[in-house]
């Protein structure tokens, strides 16, 4: 196997920081440097509740370097559902542990909580909400990891009997004041939440946000503004069928009513996004996905119909 030095590989790692947009106040000396930092590292616990864990395999997937060579350098991971070895007792036993301690913590919750039907999502036969309370009291910073926790999202389809909260819901109910970040995306995009956790590393703050806390770096326009078919759409060029070019805005597309910069950094290292391989953008990052009527059908009639 083929040997790279120490500066190679930290190369390597701050081509994912670029990507995240975090280069801005994280320069490559600065990563040199990192030992520097091993004091203050964020200890981080992450809570996973009614939701699919689309967004920790996309945290985990992230394709620039292995996400484990930054968080390993600006941060402590106390615990991760999918990361950690720990089984069991153990688990409960951490989390009370942390919980009794004057530790710092952010505390990252992936999934909405069902409050109203609790037994739906226990952790050591307790319900996830009498987890997430506690630890977010404590919690120096909160941040909601996707959709499901920031507005819902799929958990909060109709016909769902669960009675879930978002962690902003929940916060506010519980009167808990703490600072939070949303980070909304089916699934959260990982370069959104690694710029947050480094943008807490270096500056001791969350990035700026706007009102439903989502960082205006990431969150500050919407999905149309920066649309590569807006040009169509001053000149009402509309597409007429999935696949066809011009504007997708007649098939239902949601990107006028996304903010998300999903035309700049898209999915899977940039390879592609909803519009970009020619379906309307679903609004996976919106307060209002999902939709009743979101996806064609094979038998929709504005689908083209191509012989292979």
């Amino acid at each position: 196997m083929e040997k790279i030095t120490r500066r190679e590989a930290l190369k390597k790692v701050y081509g994912a920081i670029i990507a995240t947009g975090a280069a801005s106040f994280l320069s490559f000396d600065d990563l040199l440097a990192a030992d520097k930092y091993v004091d203050k590292r964020l200890n981080l616990v992450w809570l996973h509740g009614s939701s699919c864990s689309g967004c920790s395999c996309s945290f985990l997937d992230i394709e620039y370097v292995p996400v484990l060579d930054i968080l390993s350098r600006f941060a402590n991971v106390i615990f991760h559902p999918d990361l950690s070895l720990a089984t069991g007792d153990q688990v409960t036993g951490i989390l009370d542990q942390v919980v009794d301690s004057d530790l710092d913590y952010l505390l990252v919750v992936e999934g909405s909580t069902p409050v109203g039907m609790p037994h739906a999502c226990l952790m050591g036969h307790k319900p996830f909400v009498e987890w997430v309370v506690p630890m977010a009291k404590r919690a120096t910073a909160c941040v909601a990891a996707g959709t499901c926790s920031v507005f819902g999202g799929v958990t909060r389809m109709n016909g769902m009997q669960t009675g879930v909260q978002t962690l902003p819901e929940l916060l506010a109910a519980q009167n808990i004041a703490k600072p939070l970040v949303s980070l909304p995306g089916c699934p959260m995009k990982p370069e959104h939440l690694v710029y947050t956790l480094l943008h807490y590393a270096m500056k001791g703050t969350l990035p700026e946000l706007d009102l439903q806390h989502r960082p205006i770096h990431f969150f500050g326009r919407t999905i149309h503004e920066r649309c590569n078919y807006y040009a169509d759409f001053q000149e009402k060029h509309y597409a007429r069928y999935i696949g066809d070019s011009g504007c997708l805005i007649n098939l239902g597309c949601q990107g006028v009513v996304t903010r998300s910069d999903c035309m700049i950094n898209g999915h899977n290292n940039n390879t592609s996004t909803c519009i970009k391989a020619g379906h309307p953008c679903v609004g996976c990052a919106s307060e209002h996905f999902p939709r009743q009527i979101m996806l064609h059908r094979h038998d929709d009639p504005r689908v083209i119909k191509r012989k292979f």
